[in-house]
């Protein structure tokens, strides 16, 4: 099975495919984590500016 790249991932997150948008988040959860510090508030404004990113982004 291959893995799809980011790149392929943010490309469909941003025609609305949900489960690549949580494909994208799942890949960085570790190091949302890490930036949060175990804030919640801060885990969910990151994953929130992630989102807003992919959406935003000029592939």
């Amino acid at each position: 099975m291959k893995s799809e790249s980011l790149y392929d991932l943010g490309i469909k997150a941003q025609m609305g495919d949900e489960i690549s948008l949580i494909k994208i988040i799942n890949r960085k959860k570790k190091l949302i984590e890490k930036y949060s510090f175990e804030d919640e508030d801060r885990y969910q404004y990151i994953i929130e500016r992630l989102i807003c990113g992919i959406k935003n982004y000029k592939f």
